[in-house]
């Protein structure tokens, strides 16, 4: 089959989409991932493992202010789609799904939804505005010959709880232990090493952990990705000797760095509803790698540390609550040690990738047997 993977991000690298890509493109399926580049500089093609990204250029805002654009993307989208051959687009959250739905539907070929983020929940949105989005973006569904979600949380968001017709495949991260050379953890002296890969964007609390670190002493603290608060954590790297900042990096770099740590965190603000169904590739990656992570209360993400016993809950904003679980950890490394084991025992049995690669290419033979 020829696939078209939509994402409204350069996809340099988008981890999720480019999992799903290799899953496919190793099964034997023609894949093309095509991205807006709003920001960044990756070529506007190029070949990774076994599939192709394309990337139509056109600059916008990497935050909410994108959403002005999102009619321009749409019709640049849905011309590309128009004039490719392919025989199923499989679009990422309902910012591609509209010209998805009109090219799928115009050109009589297969539909595939899987939903990142429900976009009526991503910002906090009047009551009234927030509800006729969710309620068109649940009418869309209906058009999709799969529905794909991240957590079964989701379901709840959508109002699909209970529905068996929709899959869920978590953000769980390819086995890659074994970027690791050395396991520098295992040296006494080194400084306890906190580490956060990803998008650096509102809704977040970094601060408290910035502050917490500095407080406690001999604790280290590194950034690396983009968003909003890149430049701000550029600027108090070179201020603060316990903060790091690398930017962003390649993704086998995220895991070796992740691998040299002791603890990792996503710390959402729940006040943000989509925050609470948030499923990052943070939590499953310190699962992976056997680190604890300190993860916000009222969340998904909370249900699954409680459940599994690998990291510390703390209420969001709390400075104090934060510092006593760095502390906590820091001066008990059999307890971050038996914290990462949980998680790490948990992903073997229920949260690898080789599950989730059954249940995608499940629906991809289910698609070819319409």
């Amino acid at each position: 089959m020829k696939i078209i993977m939509l994402r409204s991000n350069p996809i340099d690298p988008d981890v999720r989409l480019e999992k799903e890509a290799k899953t496919l493109a190793n099964a034997g399926h023609d894949v093309t991932l095509v991205g807006w580049q709003r920001f960044g500089n990756a070529p506007v093609q190029e070949k990774r493992h076994r599939y192709t990204i394309r990337r139509l250029k056109f600059r916008a805002p990497v935050e909410k202010g994108v959403i002005l654009y999102l009619p321009i993307w749409w019709i640049l989208a849905l011309f590309w789609l128009l004039k490719e051959d392919w025989d199923v687009v499989h679009a990422a959250d309902l910012d591609t799904y509209v010209p998805a739905i009109l090219a799928a539907k115009s050109k009589r070929k297969q539909l595939v939804y899987d939903i990142f983020d429900f976009y009526a929940d991503l910002v906090v949105l009047p009551a009234y505005v927030r509800n006729c989005v969710a309620a068109f973006d649940i009418y869309l569904m209906r058009f999709a010959d799969a529905v794909i979600v991240v957590d079964p949380s989701r379901l709840r968001q959508i109002g699909k709880d209970g529905d068996n017709g929709i899959n869920i495949i978590y953000n769980s991260p390819e086995d890659s232990r074994h970027l690791a050379t050395v396991d520098m953890r295992q040296e006494q002296w080194k400084p306890f090493k906190i580490f956060y890969a990803g998008i650096l964007g509102e809704g977040r609390d970094f601060e408290s952990v910035i502050h917490a670190a500095k407080d406690i002493g001999d604790v280290l603290v590194e950034f690396a990705g983009f968003g909003y608060y890149a430049e701000y954590l550029r600027s108090i790297s070179e201020q603060e000797p316990h903060v790091t900042f690398v930017g962003r990096i390649p993704y086998d770099d995220v895991i070796s760095r992740t691998l040299q740590s002791d603890l990792l965190f996503a710390l959402y603000d729940p006040d943000v509803p989509n925050n609470r169904y948030a499923s990052p590739n943070k939590l499953f990656e310190a699962m992976m790698c056997g680190k604890p992570i300190l993860i916000s209360d009222g969340t998904a993400m909370a249900e699954i540390v409680r459940e599994e016993k690998c990291g510390f809950v703390v209420p969001y904003g709390n400075a104090d609550a934060i510092k006593h679980a760095i502390l906590t950890l820091k001066e008990n490394p059999a307890l971050c040690k038996h914290l990462g084991k949980n998680g790490r025992e948990a992903y073997e049995k229920k949260y690898n990738w080789e599950n989730m690669e059954e249940r995608l290419l499940k629906i991809y033979v289910g698609l070819q047997k319409k």
